[in-house]
């Protein structure tokens, strides 16, 4: 007696995940080289969220103890054998020698129902399920792991018959939320400083030299998103870059130039068990422009908006979306570099600035025709993530809403 799963679509690593908008069809095949009983049939769609956190040392000698916890996400099941029509029987049912077939259909929620579940000392979200991930802390501090599977069992009737079981993983991401409507004013974020003239090229000749100081004049570098600041994968950067001199300089023939642009796309991942918490920095470099002249004006010129196409191909990398689950969040953050320089070969000053940014897939809520039969599609509503409008400063309209609430839905 054998038992295997077969879906009506390929589950490959370079195959489309599945997302909440998606039926998990397929059917159990049950291969049976004689006559046998079975007692039930079960197949169970389900998402684990796995956490490990190297614990706070109460005692020197433990020596290093990780603070670990297992949960289910959720779980969705369907019995496919008996019918619903027969009655229960405790000798089982006699299936006829050959390949036996139950067809099935899951599918998978938009929230995880693990505070439904799961009744241990976890502080448990009513969140959007996070996408198929596993992450890993510089030296092993944290692990953490989300993972979803297709599993089936088959009961037998007796004592010395073991159930058969047989089991997939599958790969899943979640839909991008629905969108609140556009804010009045994009978000940015601005940096202003002064530079630091120095001997090397910082004077004219006929000039007497000077030590090294501040100059009176303050470069401002911004850099701006529409708001909500989202970010899709594998798309262009929707950035908008200003730069200008806020007060001349006091020495004539000292031009200030943007000389290099760096863009980068910064993780922070926490995971968290009980009272153990870790976090970690990751950093995705997205563009780095060197040898660049762009020459600064002053601020009463104009915007100092800096030429978009000097980064018009540069695009996002395809990674995981943000996420908050019960134990681990990944947030992100967008660090623009400028590099500024008194002169074409004076020597380069860096400004750095960086926006909270949320990244989304870019998978939309829509059903394919074929899935609903003689009736409109439904698409759902997915919320934002847990702690999306803090991260990207977005303020509530009303303070009758309890801290502990969830985000308000936006259509």
């Amino acid at each position: 007696m054998k038992v295997a799963i077969q879906l009506d679509r390929p589950i490959g690593d370079h195959d489309p995940h599945f997302t909440c908008m998606d039926y998990v069809r397929g059917d159990v095949i049950l291969s049976l080289q004689r006559a046998d009983a079975v007692s039930r049939i079960t197949v169970v769609l389900s998402g684990t969220l796995l956490s490990s956190v190297v614990a706070a040392a109460t005692n020197p000698l433990d020596g290093t103890l990780h603070a670990m916890n297992s949960h289910k996400l959720f779980e969705n099941g369907q019995a496919v054998f008996p019918p619903p029509d027969l009655p229960i029987s405790s000798k089982g049912f006699s299936l006829p020698k050959g390949s036996n077939v139950f067809p099935f259909v899951l599918r998978f929620p938009i929230l995880s129902t693990c505070s439904d579940t799961n009744h241990d000392w976890i502080k448990h979200l009513n969140t959007t399920l996070p996408p198929s991930t596993k992450v890993q802390a510089p030296n092993n501090a944290a692990t953490a792991e989300a993972k979803y599977s297709l599993k089936v069992k088959v009961e037998r009737p007796g004592r010395f018959k073991p159930d058969l079981t047989s089991q997939l993983e599958l790969k899943f991401m979640p839909l991008d939320p629905s969108l609140p409507p556009p804010m009045l004013s994009p978000v940015s974020s601005r940096t202003s400083r002064s530079l630091l003239r120095t001997l090397s090229g910082s004077s004219p000749p006929s000039s007497p030299p000077v030590s090294d100081r501040l100059d009176n004049s303050v470069i401002t570098f911004e850099a701006s998103l529409p708001s909500p600041a989202i970010l899709h994968t594998k798309h262009h950067l929707p950035l908008k870059i200003f730069s200008v001199i806020k007060s001349a300089p006091r020495i004539a023939g000292t031009t200030v130039y943007l000389r290099t642009l760096v863009f980068s796309l910064r993780a922070e991942t926490i995971v968290t068990v009980g009272p153990n918490s870790t976090t970690w920095l990751s950093s995705d470099e997205l563009i780095n422009l060197s040898a660049l002249d762009v020459e600064l004006s002053e601020a009463i010129a104009g915007s100092g908006e800096v030429d978009g196409d000097l980064w018009k191909d540069a695009l996002m990398p395809d990674i995981k979306p943000s996420f908050t689950s019960c134990t681990m969040v990944q947030q992100h953050f967008l660090v623009v570099s400028g590099g500024f320089s008194y002169g074409k070969d004076g020597p380069v000053q860096l400004i750095k600035t960086s926006l909270n940014v949320d990244i989304h897939s870019g998978i939309k809520s829509k059903i394919a025709s074929h899935e609903v039969a003689n009736a409109e599609p439904e698409v759902p509503f997915v919320p934002w993530r847990v702690g999306s409008e803090r991260h990207l400063g977005i303020m509530r309209q009303t303070d009758s809403v309890s801290s502990s609430a969830p985000p308000p839905a936006y259509y």
